[in-house]
């Protein structure tokens, strides 16, 4: 087989080993990643060709055959950059070919000293008819020109091969549908195929980490930043530091001990921070039964990878944030309270549950569902095929938004799934255009309906849905649907209010 060929077959497979380790180490849990993942990498990175100065030359040879070309060295040059045997040498010689005209030709091979020496003594010596220089002219060969392209090529060739199988096929291929409980159970890892042993124990852990902030100091309980326990049993905290304003960092991995606080810079400050009593009586590990009931169907098959303690801003309550997934990656979050509430966890594409979570979270804001205080008023799916009509604070979760003006205040009114309705609010405001009441589910129903059978829309893809009414950068005024589904151009449309079709598109 051709040398070129061969290297470029094993930085080839150089390439699908270092793939192989990276994805098996990024779809599985750590230790996959430990036992495999790591040794396929380097294993990869070891395979990868490294061209040298004499590695793309042939060596150079005596002919022994009957077929050998006698020729006639006019000139030798040995590189003595390096003291190995083998060296680039330059030659010029007159080579005379069998039953054809002899030619000149200047070319580098990689010559051992012995031969070096012997061709200084002897210039007539012969050579095999596979390694005759070509007759064509072409540019003077220098020392320099080696490795040359090749230093480029096989690294080129490794990461375009690593890269084709990593993205070439989808994540599922990558995950071991294995487990072994030993190992797990020894490393403290728990059995993740079962939800209510990921939630078994966080009240204690809970505990745990509180008992190590109040051994920092008598203010440190007051002034908490946040607290994270890990599906594989690693805690996590940062306490706030009034006295310098920096931040104290406790660190507990698996059954070990916990390791030293650190402290580092924080630009966050007391407003920041939260008391060890505000969630000294929650019942952590009930808490994450609840949020794995709530996510209903989209939780089958996940469990609880970790459970975040903070207050995400300043002057708004102290939230749990569970995160669920699979190998330790979180795929969903949904958020609780201290005192045991946990966030709805719905589908916006059921119209009548998306419009009664946003009727319940107008009245907690104090927005009179009855008053003339909406500008827009939409529903974006959670699909991954859900269009995006407009940018804006659900375009990657989904949910509902209110943009809302009434005399004195305004701003905008969102319910997530999985979360609590989160308010922002505004200086100044005017009257509105439509209110809440005037906006029908039974319309946003005959809507898609219609939608659907403008773009041919499957019966699966009805919830991949962006949806609004609005009264932004109409002419009149006056409020109008516009929809899309499953990102069909086709399917996109303007409606009246009452749900009747004006245009096709939405601008």
């Amino acid at each position: 087989m051709n040398r070129t060929v061969a290297r470029l077959i094993r930085a080839v497979v150089a390439g699908f080993l270092i793939a192989i380790g990276v994805g098996l180490g990024a779809f599985n849990a750590w230790w996959v990643a430990l036992a495999i993942g790591v040794p396929l990498i380097f294993t990869g990175m070891a395979l990868i060709p490294r061209p040298s100065r004499i590695s793309e030359l042939d060596e150079f040879r005596r002919g022994s055959t009957s077929g050998a070309v006698p020729i006639e060295v006019e000139a030798i040059t040995r590189s003595s950059l390096a003291a190995g045997e083998l060296q680039p040498t330059m030659l010029t010689a007159t080579l005379r070919p069998a039953d054809d005209t002899a030619y000149r030709a200047r070319w580098i091979t990689s010559m051992s000293r012995g031969h070096f020496t012997s061709l200084v003594d002897r210039p007539f010596s012969t050579v095999p008819p596979e390694m005759l220089p070509p007759r064509a002219d072409r540019d003077t060969p220098e020392f320099g020109d080696q490795p040359g392209r090749w230093a480029l090529v096989y690294p080129a060739t490794t990461l375009i091969a690593a890269v084709a199988l990593l993205f070439g096929v989808s994540g599922s291929v990558w995950h071991i549908d294995a487990s072994f409980p030993s190992v797990a159970n020894n490393l403290g890892i728990g059995d993740e195929s079962d939800p209510a042993a990921a939630t078994a124990d966080l009240t204690a852990r809970i505990g745990d980490v509180l008992d190590e902030i109040a051994g920092l100091g008598p203010t440190a309980s007051d002034n908490i930043l946040s607290i994270t326990l890990d599906e594989d049993d690693t805690s996590r905290a940062e306490v706030y530091d009034p006295a310098t304003g920096q931040a104290i960092s406790l660190w507990k991995y698996g059954g070990r001990g916990w390791e030293e606080p650190r402290r580092a810079e924080t630009t966050k400050r007391r407003l920041d921070t939260f008391r060890a009593a505000e969630i000294a009586g929650t019942d952590v590990s009930t808490m994450g039964q609840t949020m794995q009931a709530r996510l209903g169907t989209a939780g089958q098959g996940l469990v609880l990878t970790d459970m975040a303690v903070t207050r995400p801003v300043r002057g708004q309550p102290v939230l749990l944030v569970g995160g669920f997934g699979e190998n330790g990656i979180s795929d969903v979050e949904i958020q609780g309270r201290p005192d045991g509430t946990v966030a709805e966890f719905f589908d916006p594409g059921d119209f009548d549950t998306s419009f009664r979570l946003a009727r319940s979270a107008l009245d907690a804001a104090n927005l009179s569902a009855a008053r003339s205080n909406l500008r827009r008023f939409e529903i974006r799916g959670t699909k991954d095929n859900t269009p995006t009509m407009f940018a804006g604070q659900i375009q990657n979760s989904g949910g509902v938004l209110m943009e809302f003006t009434e005399p004195g205040r305004s701003g905008t009114l969102t319910v997530v799934p999985g979360a609590f309705p989160a308010l922002s609010e505004y200086a100044g405001g005017s009257d509105g255009s439509f209110s809440f009441d005037a906006v029908s589910p039974d319309v946003f129903e005959s809507v898609r309906t219609q939608a659907m059978a403008r773009g041919s829309i499957e019966p699966f893809d009805r919830n991949a849905i962006d949806i609004q009414m609005t009264s932004i950068f109409q002419r009149d005024g006056r409020p109008v649907i516009q929809v899309e589904l499953a990102r069909e151009s086709a399917s996109a449309g303007t409606y009246s209010a009452d749900g009747k079709f004006l245009k096709q598109g939405n601008f």
